[in-house]
């Protein structure tokens, strides 16, 4: 009896130190070639950590083609825009992931190489990927950016942080499910229930946020969306903006903005479109006839300090706005929005009777304010077209706070109907 109890327990020591092995290479093997030496800011998603927290047996598998390591990292490049984000996997068979790529990404076009390399992208080109046997890079830009060269050196292995790198030995000493790391500001988020709560560190450098920061002077309840920002926009604002026929200089822009904007909307409130019909009269001829129809849209602001007259006037040089001061359609077709302002604010609003808001510099808390409400804006239909999107979310809050001239605080706490 004794040999036996001696036996199970070697047994089960065996395979507490196999599984202990096996998750321990996974997070070895994991930070292995998958951060390019010059990334900038780095996302890494702990998946090992997500499974235990949320109590799964594992990330389960639909023949996706491409496996998931403990850790997957997503990361923007310092010589890429911004908003051009990287991701590389290891693959375990390329017909599947083909079909993955097609019915769940929406890749739509494919084009093998005489090395074996499978280029890809999806109609709007946003999403680019890049495969072969052994890895599959994926690349998703804002800007449509240039990013052949970033997707071969992941394919190829190529120009990756190494292991030893103190960027990547600081993430390896952290285990929270999410965290970001960005030269030297951090921060890491955590799931409990239905809650993404994430606490760090930003920089401010480039947003000049002053230390007595602007904000309504009373807060509106009911709204959906209610956000405000104290900063300038120099570092957000760095290129020209062409969409369609429009251009606005973004050097003109920043001259007239005065470093705070605010966003609200709220209820529905009516607008009247006009409709024509065709009527007959007595005499048998068809007749034109104009009505209103009344159309239910949320009652959407934003408020912008600074120059207002001399904004206004560049932006109906611009054909941005009309002479009537009426948002051109053509920019923004979902509803009408009319501009109203006075010497020092300038307000879009689809409300024609909504009055300007007054602004209180006060030493307040939050230079970055936000809070959304999902629930209420799925539930009045206020942007139909984002409800697929937005579906697993509640509500978010969003607060950062000015600790000094080169850093702020960041809180973020997102509530959500499911994961």
């Amino acid at each position: 009896m004794k040999k036996v109890l001696i036996a199970a327990a070697t047994l089960i020591l065996l395979l507490v130190l196999a599984v202990y092995g096996l998750l321990w290479y996974r997070q070895y093997s994991s930070y292995k070639n998958r951060v390019h030496e010059h990334a900038s800011l780095i996302f890494k998603i702990n998946i090992d950590e997500i499974v235990k927290q949320r109590g799964l047996s594992s990330i389960k598998s639909d023949n996706r083609g491409f496996a998931v390591p403990a850790n997957i990292f997503v990361y923007n490049i310092t010589d890429k825009p911004a908003g051009t984000f990287f991701c590389s996997l290891p693959v375990t068979d390329t017909s599947a992931l083909k079909e993955y790529l097609k019915k769940t990404l929406g890749v739509n076009h494919f084009e093998k190489t005489v090395q074996g390399v499978v280029w890809g992208n999806n109609a709007d080109q946003r999403l680019k990927i890049a495969y072969d046997a052994k890895n599959i890079a994926v690349c998703y830009s804002f800007t449509k950016a240039n990013v052949k060269d970033v997707l071969n050196e992941l394919l190829a292995e190529k120009s990756f942080l190494a292991a030893d790198d103190p960027r990547i030995e600081r993430m390896k000493r952290e285990t929270a499910p999410i965290l970001y790391d960005f030269k030297n500001y951090s921060g890491k988020a955590n799931l409990t229930n239905q809650t993404l709560t994430l606490r760090g560190t930003i920089p401010l450098e480039n947003l000049h946020v002053p230390d007595q920061s602007y904000c309504p002077a009373g807060l509106t309840k009911g709204l959906s969306i209610n956000a405000w920002l104290n900063a300038d926009l120099k570092g957000l604002l760095q290129s020209d903006i062409h969409f369609k026929n429009y251009f606005l200089e973004k050097d003109i822009l920043l001259k007239y903005y005065h470093g705070y904007v605010a966003v609200e909307s709220g209820e529905l409130i009516s607008q009247y479109e006009p409709v024509i019909t065709y009527e007959y009269n007595d005499e048998f001829e068809k007749v034109e006839h104009i009505e209103q129809k009344e159309v239910k849209v949320p009652e959407i602001t934003v408020s912008l300090k600074g120059n207002a007259p001399a904004l206004l006037r560049y932006l109906q040089k611009q054909n941005v706005i009309s002479t009537d001061e009426l948002l051109s359609r053509e920019l923004f077709p979902l509803y009408a929005v009319y501009s109203n302002n006075n010497m020092d604010l300038l307000q879009l609003s689809t409300s024609e009777e909504r009055v300007l808001p007054e602004l209180s510099p006060v030493r307040g808390p939050y230079f970055l304010f936000a809070d959304i409400d999902f629930n209420q804006i799925r539930k009045q239909k206020q942007f139909a077209f984002l409800d697929s999107y937005i579906a697993p979310l509640s509500r978010l809050k969003l607060k950062g706070t000015k600790q000094d001239a080169k850093t702020g605080k960041i809180e973020l706490e997102l509530l959500c109907n499911h994961f």
